[in-house]
Formats: structure tokens, C-alpha cells, sequence
């Protein structure tokens, strides 16, 4: 059957051009924008087909803001027993590049004009405490999920490809992040920070 679908869309090529496949794709997404935007507690922006989401209700994004397909959207309010508080506010002109990952169980706010490499981690929250030592002892999904504090991410903050973002860290308005940097100390706005751990260059 697949291979069918594949000799149809080679067949297809002889007739129409791939500028056409590439617009249908773009239309295909827009249905998808529509179709989901029910599951979030305000869509105003666009989703690239197709996205991961858990938590809906508790995300928020702005106006004229896209999501890069395969981006994988997570607002935890329970966890193994345990009720959470969590929220996502994406804010307006947001690029969120393909495969990222963002997940709260507290609150991640993203500012506006913020734009993102891909695969992204943005994430306020880790499995477990790391100086537990018998919470250490049992599979990492039985472990309680915990944060050091809520992420704030300024307007027209650039993080580069495979950037990580942890807890209780703030990014000020404008500054630059390198690709593959983890960041877990604050970084002051207009600063560029590099490396693991992050550090202003």
C-alpha cells in the first residue's frame, strides 16, 4: 500500500511540479491549525503538520506565531499522583524551529519575536531530585517531576540549534544563545552566551 502512495506521488511529479506538493503542504497545515486550535487555551498563531501536544488547555500562543512540525508541546497539571499548576505563554512572531521541545509543569513564558533553532529543549522541570538517593533508586518514569522555578525568555531572544533552557532561568530581551549551549544560570538582555554550562562571550 505505502509503495502504491509512492508510485502515485512519482506519477504526480510528471504532471505537476513540486511547487505544487510544497503548496499543498502549507494548505494542509492550515486545515491542521484549525482542527487543533480548540485543544489550547488560545491559538492566534499557526502549527506546522504535525505536532505533539499534552496539556492543551494551559498553552497559550500569540498572534503571527509558527511551530515547527514534529514540536512537541507539554503542560503537565498531575504526575505520578501529584496535582501541578502548568503554563506555556508563547508570545506574538514566535519561530519555534522543527523538533523542539517544550514542557512545564510550572510556568514558561516566551516572549515576543523570539525564534528558535531546531530541536530546542525548553524545560522547567527534570525527573526526580538529584540528591534523593532512594527516589535514584526507582525507574526514572515512578520518579516525581520537580523545578527549580519558572523560565522567563525575553522578546527577540535567538536560541541557536539544539539549545537547552532549564529552570528558573531568565533570558533578557535580545540576547543570542549558541547552538547546542545549556543554559542554567541566568542571561542578561543583549548578551550572546556559548557553551555547557552557558557562559557570556
Amino acid at each position: 500500500m505505502k509503495l502504491l502512495f509512492v508510485l502515485l506521488g512519482r506519477f504526480l511529479s510528471y504532471i505537476y511540479p513540486p511547487t505544487i506538493a510544497n503548496k499543498l503542504s502549507i494548505i494542509r497545515s492550515f486545515v491542521y491549525t484549525g482542527w487543533i486550535s480548540r485543544s489550547f487555551k488560545k491559538m492566534d498563531g499557526f502549527v506546522n503538520y504535525s505536532i505533539g501536544i499534552t496539556g492543551g488547555q494551559y498553552i497559550s500562543i500569540g498572534k503571527d506565531s509558527v511551530i515547527g512540525r514534529s514540536t512537541i508541546l507539554q503542560a503537565w497539571d498531575s504526575y505520578q499522583g501529584k496535582t501541578l499548576t502548568p503554563s506555556i505563554t508563547i508570545g506574538k512572531k514566535v519561530r519555534i524551529g522543527e523538533g523542539s521541545h517544550i514542557t512545564a509543569i510550572s510556568e514558561i513564558i516566551i516572549g515576543d519575536g523570539v525564534q528558535t533553532g531546531r530541536r530546542v529543549l525548553i524545560s522547567d522541570n527534570s525527573h526526580g531530585d538529584s540528591h534523593n538517593q532512594e527516589e535514584r533508586k526507582l525507574p526514572v518514569v515512578e520518579r516525581s517531576l520537580t523545578t527549580k522555578g519558572n523560565i522567563i525568555i525575553g522578546n527577540n531572544v535567538w536560541l541557536g540549534d539544539n539549545v537547552v533552557v532549564l529552570s528558573g532561568v531568565t533570558i533578557g530581551d535580545g540576547a543570542i544563545v549558541g547552538a547546542n549551549a545549556v543554559v542554567t544560570k541566568d542571561i542578561p538582555a543583549f548578551s550572546t552566551a556559548v557553551g555547557i554550562p552557558a557562559k557570556m562571550i
